[in-house]
This record gives C-alpha cells, structure tokens and sequence, in this order.
C-alpha cells in the first residue's frame, strides 16, 4: 500500500506543479498592477507585537493551540527556541551544557510522546531515537511556532502531549526590502569564557510582489562550562548488610542497605561553534497557483573536554570502618585502599543537518485547493571512535573519607600513603607526572545518519454549507526514514582495559609529559559538600603517545608473574561494535478526511486520519561465554570477559491504525469563546527502541545487561479529551484556561528483573529491557493570562497543572517517568518610545525522572526556576543596542533517589550576559 502511495503523491505534486504552471502560462490577463494609492505596508516589531500575533494566532486557531512569533525578522524572543516555548503554558524544557534548552516537554510528558516539525515537514535528528534536539538550531532561522495541543485529522500523527511545528520565514511574510545584521557578545561568570554571534537576514519581493527571496545565515562561537556530577552509583548487594556495630550480630537497621558505590564529578568545557544558512524563494506564478523553493543548512561543532575526580569507594572485604548507617543507606565510611582517580573524557560532536523542500498551492476553481509538499531532510554525526575517556590515579595504600550530605554534595577527603592530604597537595600544584599511573583508555563513539523523504498532498473542497459543512479536507502522505547508528570503540573488545590498574606505573616512568595542575574559578558552585578544589588535567594525546613505550613488554598477572602475553597499543585502537549498532528503517502511508463545520456562533471540524507504519530493524546479538576475576577485592580492577561472536538479527515489524479526531468552538460572547476536542492519538517508539542493541556493565562488575530495544514494541496510544475557554477582553489581551485528560495505554518503559541467569556460570544478572507498560492516566489544568497596557507595560502569565499514573503488569506503580506536575511563567515587559526590557521567570517543578533506579529507589529531580531579562534601546529607527542576562538565579539542576543524603544528579551552568547592536536597513 505505502509503496503506491508514496508513487502516487509524487507523481500528483509533479503534475500539480505542471498543471500550475501551464494554467499560469495559459493566462491572458497579466497581473494587476500595484495600486499606487494603496497604503503602505507597515511591519510592527518588538515584543508586544510578537504577543499579540501570537495571541490572534491562538485565537484564530481551529484547535486548541499556543504560539511564538519573533520579534523582527530574524530575531526570536530567545536565543534558543526551546527557551522560548518554556513561555507557553505546560511545556518545560531539559537542558544540555552551558544551560542551552535541549528538549522539550509538553503538558508534562516528555520529548519522546511530542513531535517536532520544521514548515510541517520532519526534522532529521542526530540522537538514537526521533528527539529533535533544539540546540542543533539557531533560533535565528525561525519565525514562529505553533503548539498543536487537541488534534485532528490533518494533524501529522506521532504526538500525544502536543505538535510543535516550527515556521521559517517568507519573503511574503512581509512583503517589500527588509535587512538586518546583528551582533552580540557573550560572557559566563561560571567559566569566564566569552563568545559572539553575527547573523543577518535579508528579504525582498519584486515583479509586483509576485516573486520574493529570503536569505539568513548565522555564525556563532559560543564556550561554556558545566560543572556537574558525571555519577554517583549505589549498590544493593555490596555488602547488602554491614556489622555496624561490631556486635556480630546483623541487626534489622544493618541488613538490606544501599551503598554507595563510585562517585565522578568536575568540570565539562565546550565550545559550541554554529553556522546556519537558510533561503527560501516564494513565486505567485499565477492568480491560482504559487510555490515555495526553501532549504536549511546548519552546522553544531560542539567538542568537549571533561574533566573528572573519580573515588570508587565500593565495599570490599576489610575495606571499610567507622560505618554508619541512616534508613538502611550506608552515609559515612573511612574506606582503605582507595585510589585517587581523575578522568579526562573528551566527545566529538559534529552535526550537519539539512532539509530542502517544495510546496506548491493550486486553485484549480473556486472551490478546490490543492497543496503538495515534497521534501528532504538528512542529519549527520561522525563520531565513531573519537570520543576518549582516559584514567589515571595514585597507587599506594591511601585512606579515603567518605560522608553524605542532605541536599548537598558528600564530603570527600583523602590522605595519601605517605601522610599527604590530596586536597592541600592538589591545591599546591605539586602532584604530577611522577605521582600518577596509567589505568583506563577507552575510545568510544557512534557514527549516525538519519535520512528522511516526505510527500504530501493536501485538499480542500468548499462546499454549499448545507447541513453545516463548509468544506471536506483530504489528504495522502508518505515518509521513508532510515537511522543508521555505527558504534565504534574498545571497550567490549578489552582494549579500554588493557592497561587497567598499572597505577604504579606513572608517567614519568614512561617518560612522558601528561599531567599538568589545573584550578578553576567558581569550581563546583552551589553543589556544597567538602572536597579538593583543585584537580589534575592529562594531555590526552600524549597519555595515549605514552603507553606505545610498554608495547613488547610482558603482562603481569595479580601476583606478579608473567601471563605469556605483551602488551600491544594496537589492540587497544577502536573497533566497530555489531551489538551496540543497528540500522532502522521506518516507512508510513496516511489518509484522512475532515469536515469543516460551522453553524450561528460555532465552528468545528470531524475526521479521521488512517495510519500505516512498517519497520525493519538490524543489529547483531552476542553472548558472555566466560568471566574470569582474580582481583575481586580490588574496586578498580576489572575481570576479563569473552563474547561468543555477535550473530546479525533482523526483524519487521508493522501496524495500522485509525485516529478519528474531533474540535469544536462556540463563541458564546463577541469576545469569549469555548472550545472542545476529542481525539484518539499515537506516538511511536523511539528508533533506537526498535532495535535490540545490547550493552552490559560487566567490566565494572554491575553485572547488569541492559537491552535497548524490541522491534516489537508497539505504539503508545492515547484518548484525549480537551475543554477550554477564552476571553479576549481587549485587544492584544486575555485570559485562558483549559482542562485535559488522556487514557494512554503500551506506554514505553523499562522493566528490571534481578537475579538472571543468563547462562554464565556463577553469575546472575539484573536485565533491564523495554515493555510496553499497561496503562497511564494524564489529567492537568493550564491558566494563562495576558495584559499588555496601553502606557508600555504588560505581562504574560501561564501556570500548568500535571496528575498522572501509571501501570505495569496491572500494578500501580506510581506517576508516570519524566512527567513534571508543575510548570508555569511569569514575564514582564515594557516598551515604549524605544525603550525595551522585560524579564521572565520559567518555573518546573519536582518530578519523577525514573520510578525505579535500584532497589525500588527513584530518581526524583528537584524544582528549578530559569529567569531571563533584557533591555533595548533603538539609537535610531534602524539601529538598535541591547542587553541581555541568562539564568540570572544561577539556577542548578539537582537529583536524588528519593532523599535528600542520596545524590544522583547535578549540574550548575553559572549566568550568561549578552551584548550587542542590531542594524536594519
């Protein structure tokens, strides 16, 4: 069926682009010349002017929708789009480093039940499943966006919290020469780093406003720095339970505790560096036919470098003393033997991502509109192997202090063997080459491509209105998507390892120049605890430069003794990893019919759309044959494992669905309207869910495997109902409220079974894997108020309301994963005689980031509050000077596993201060 399909909505927008054009050509009159007596154009900019769009936009809207326009051209109210739409009510934002807006949440379920689109058309991404990850965008390139939050049946399916669509600029949009520069200069107090932005934009119709092009670019170098909690682990089986009193008896408070495990933490610097160009080149070939040439074209090179403390502390036989135990979590030990370890991890992150497309519109009569789109969208990340996560620490029989802290970071002290304290050695600059060995060199990353081919064709066909239908809209459409992902490293083939615990052997044994003492300002700020403040950092390169001087020299076993083997740095290169990869391909055929109603007072729309989704899924599936351990009571050894060869697997899948939709607005008042929608929707498993790519903890004796996917994973599926009301009392102004509920059922989570044998001797497993759960409750409410006053002054308002639950195997088993119960915004503006400011305040409550983390322990993530502010002052008519502050709260990102002494999570991004000029001619 799809295959005909996508043939048959090719071939009908080709002929209705030739069709259009010669109809066009057939024509005898000539346009209409411009009517000189007209008035002019008048194109208003700022941010009362976007509010107010976005407000008509809301109001004009045949669902229940919220939207964002930009400023001026090229200029959208933030610096990152997800940042803007954290100013819609219900839609929160996850962030990545520097503190920039990532994904986005939509009536509190997460970025995985949402669709985002660029012109309606899919965005090729470069993560593992179908996320569109906002920071590969400028927000320079957008001129709007529209979140869809009641369906119907002309919607693109995939969505169950909400549609996002994303809309670029025409040339049309407004009309006549318009043209911009703009210029801005960054600084962070966390980092201390500066960066800058140069983007312009230029637009312009001719041939009597029947031709227009538009042209953007941006170039832009931004650096950051994020210091944050790289892990903490805990463990429920090491010990499980611990004499605390020496009493030898295990008491009720001593047995069935968790424990920490190993704790990484320090700074990430990036330096985010992006370039965009987009175009687009609008044509009214006729009275009734016209079409859109537009393309996109961005580049995110965002490299990294970490740097990490590392202290595995874990429990082994006589390591630990002076133990105490609070609620059955083990919160202070003294810990003997312990290895001071500091990690360099570096990540390759280079995205080139494009879409290109035509449209077309056609008025073969009065009565008919027919629209095709064809389009292209592609995305690239060439990562494969390059990203290192190298090692090092300090041998020697050192003794480690280990505390935790309510609401805070542990504290953490060390005294090395020969009486030094790490922290005042650290600070003084005085370890180096001779005092660290080698140990862990892995070299790991993926290599993705995902490659999308969309084509609809859409109609609609006025009608008599007889019966109350207005109009009957039809459509077709058809993707073929495919993700390729190529993991590539030396992990699984112990490569990574194969210098493991050798830290006797130090740098300068091998005559190398690696380590080198780094302090930093603001280190670590508002994580609180006590730990060192200065670190080490390794050139990476020449750790890796180094241990070519080991090759030829044997491989000592546990005691000493030569093993028969050599070492070889050659066996230690990156390699490509079957089970860690897959290759997906998803192809879908859609059909919907939607009648247009309207009466006295009323409108609305009932339809259906007919969805049709097959999939192939690749990877390869391996076995562990064996593990062998001789140093189990050393923390940071590893075992050696072996893998049976990894055997290729492929598998289909399909399934259709039918989603009928229905949206209905009554205005019961010139300025008040209700409106209400029903509808059946769908999101689709994530890509990298389809296919069953396996990875397992074994080299850190976890001795967990965690499968990724299940090709038969089906759809989550929703009914959803909607009622809003809206009373627009004045212009530009107003006051909404709404109330959802949505029954979703297969929802996609993962499912832990502990204690599996998966037949290696003398081993069980804890498997996670993911399952279609049972069923999920969402209901929410969603308030907003906008008032913008005619002396300047105005403010925007929005607060949203989540309650869920969810269950698996027909059991409660708590809200739903990823869901933020609360979310809401609050900004203030002014603008007047070209003066401009205003400052937000972007609220996201607690929520529950995972239900089960380990032992029935949650991951609950605590409430944070993101305030912007800027001011402007236009010199002159076209040149204009502004401010700008970011995270002005030094606002932290902070977890635990359901109490306040069990850190899981942290990042602090610090403030980020802009200024600039723009210039418009």
């Amino acid at each position: 069926m799809e295959k005909g399909l996508r043939r048959s909505l090719i071939a009908a927008a080709v002929e209705m682009a030739v069709c259009g054009m010669a109809f066009a050509q057939a024509q005898t009159e000539a346009p209409a010349p411009a009517d000189a007596s007209a008035p002019p154009v008048v194109v208003v900019s700022g941010a009362r002017a976007a509010l107010a769009k976005s407000l008509e936009l809301k109001r004009n809207a045949d669902v229940i929708q919220d939207s964002i326009s930009a400023t001026e051209l090229g200029r959208f109210p933030d610096d990152n789009v997800a940042d803007s739409l954290t100013h819609i009510s219900g839609i929160s934002v996850s962030r990545t480093r520097g503190g920039e807006g990532q994904y986005i949440n939509v009536r509190g379920l997460g970025s995985g039940y949402n669709i985002v689109t660029l012109n309606k058309r899919i965005l090729a991404t470069d993560g593992d499943g179908r996320d569109f990850a906002f920071d590969v965008l400028p927000s320079e390139v957008i001129s709007g966006a529209d979140v869809m939050k009641s369906a119907d049946a002309a919607q693109m399916e995939g969505s169950i919290g909400g549609s996002v669509n994303l809309r670029s600029a025409r040339p049309m949009d407004n009309p006549g020469y318009h043209a911009s520069v703009r210029f801005e200069a960054d600084h962070n107090d966390l980092s201390r780093k500066d960066g800058g932005k140069l983007s312009g934009v230029i637009s312009n119709t001719f041939n009597d406003n029947t031709m227009g092009v538009l042209v953007g670019a941006v170039v832009s170098r931004r650096k950051v720095r994020t210091d944050s909690l790289g892990y903490q682990t805990y463990n429920a089986d090491a010990p499980g339970s611990f004499d605390v009193n020496g009493d030898g008896v295990i008491g009720s408070g001593e047995s069935n505790l968790l424990a920490p495990c190993c704790i990484s933490f320090g700074s990430v610097f990036e330096e985010k560096k992006r370039t965009a160009l987009s175009g687009a080149f609008e044509w009214k070939v006729s009275p009734t036919f016209k079409m859109t040439v537009d393309g996109l074209a961005t580049r995110l090179d965002s490299p990294q470098i970490g740097y990490q403390q590392s202290y595995y502390i874990e429990h082994a036989p006589d390591r630990w003393s002076d133990v105490v135990v609070k609620d059955h979590l083990i919160t202070s030990m003294t810990v003997h033997d312990l290895i001071p370890e500091m990690s360099n991890v570096t990540a390759d992150r280079v995205v080139d991502t494009m879409q290109a497309g035509w449209r077309g519109e056609w008025k073969p009569s009065p009565d008919l509109k027919l629209t095709g789109d064809l389009y292209r969208s592609t995305s690239k990340r060439d990562s494969g192997g390059k990203n290192t996560f190298v090692v090092a620490g300090i041998a020697g029989h050192n003794t480690g202090y280990y505390r935790a802290n309510n609401g805070s970071f542990p504290d953490i002290r060390v005294t090395l063997q020969d009486g030094r304290d790490l922290a005042t050695e650290l600070a003084a600059g005085r370890l180096g080459n001779k005092d660290y060995g080698v140990h862990f060199a892995g070299l790991t990353g993926t290599d993705i491509k995902d490659t999308i081919d969309g084509a609809s064709l859409d109609g609609r066909l006025s009608l008599s209105g007889a019966w109350h239908i207005d109009a009957l809209q039809f459509g077709a459409s058809a993707t073929n998507r495919k993700k390729d992902r190529n993991s590539i490293g030396n992990e699984k083939s112990g490569g990574a390892c194969q210098y493991c615990d050798m830290y006797s052997t130090t740098f300068a044994s091998l005559g190398a120049n690696v380590v080198q003492p780094m302090t930093l300002p603001n280190y670590m700020r508002n994580a609180g605890g006590s730990f060192p403040g200065s670190f080490v950092k390794f050139d990476v390169a020449a750790y890796l430069a180094a241990l070519k001087a080991l090759d030829g020299k044997p491989i000592l076993d546990a005691d000493g003794n030569p093993t028969g083997k050599t070492y070889d740095v050659s066996k230690s290169q990156p390699v490509f990893v079957p089970t860690d990869s897959y290759s997906v391909r998803e192809k879908t055929a859609t059909l919907y019919g939607q009648l247009e109603l309207s009466g006295e007072n009323w409108s609305g729309n009932v339809g259906a759309r007919l969805v049709r989704t097959k999939t192939t899924s690749k990877s390869a599936i391996d076995k562990i044959v064996s593990i062998d351990d001789p140093t189990p009571n050393i923390p940071t050894s590893s075992p050696k494992i072996v893998y049976s060869p990894a055997v290729p697997v492929s598998e289909d899948g399909s399934y259709t669905k039918l989603l009928p939709s229905a949206n209905i607005s009554w205005w019961a008042h010139e300025d008040v309207v209700l409106r209400g929608a029903l509808a059946k929707v769908m999101a689709r498993p994530s890509l990298d869910k389809l296919a069953p790519t396996r990875t397992d903890n074994t080299l850190d004796r976890s001795y967990i495997l965690n499968v990724v996917g299940d090709p038969k994973l089906k759809p989550t599926e929703a009914v959803q109902q909607d009622l809003s009301a809206e009373w627009y009392y004045r212009p530009k102004s107003a006051i909404t409220a709404a109330i959802f509920a949505k029954q979703i059922k297969n929802f996609v989570t993962y499912q832990t079974d502990e204690h599996v044998d998966i037949g290696v001797p003398g081993y069980l497993y804890t498997v996670t894997h993911p399952v279609n759960g049972d069923k999920a409750r969402v209901r929410g409410l969603e308030l907003g108020v906008q008032h913008l006053f005619d002396n300047g002054f105005g403010f925007n308002a929005k607060f949203a309301k989540t309650w869920t639950k969810a269950y698996q195997n027909g059991v409660y088993v708590g809200q739903l994963e990823g869901v933020a119960p609360t979310a809401s915004s609050i900004g203030l503006l002014y603008e007047k005689n070209g003066i401009n400011a205003s400052i937000s305040f972007d609220y996201t409550g607690e929520y529950t980031q995972s239900t089960n983390v380990l032992a029935g322990y949650p991951n609950k993530v605590d409430a944070l509050t993101w305030v912007t502010a800027s001011a402007s002052w236009d010199v002159t008519r076209n040149i204009t000077l502004f401010v700008e502050g970011k995270n002005l709260g030094d606002a932290v990102m902070r977890s635990n596993l359901g109490r306040s002494d069990a850190l899981y999570g942290f990042e602090t991004w610090g403030r980020t201060y802009v200024a600039g000029m723009s210039v418009k001619f």
